[in-house]
């Protein structure tokens, strides 16, 4: 049994304001990343949970609530 979790971006336009705050991919990579991420944002109702990344501390202490939840099941 699993328990499939989708960690997505508050948004799109955030995931890209990230990425290219971080100046280490050229253009076309980044282009490349966010067109994949619409595409798994589009499939996240696969998934069991989803998860906003607003704040990694935050965010791993949602996850880790969950997989504590379900193995409490």
């Amino acid at each position: 049994d699993s328990t499939l979790v989708f960690i997505m971006p508050r948004s799109l336009e955030e995931l890209s304001r990230r990425l290219h705050g971080r100046g280490t991919e050229p253009e076309d990579v980044i282009q490349k990343r966010l067109a994949r991420a619409q595409e798994e944002i589009e499939r996240k109702a696969q998934y069991d949970f989803s998860v906003v990344n607003d704040d990694v501390d935050r965010c791993a202490e949602k996850v880790y609530s969950i997989l504590r939840k379900r193995l409490e099941e």
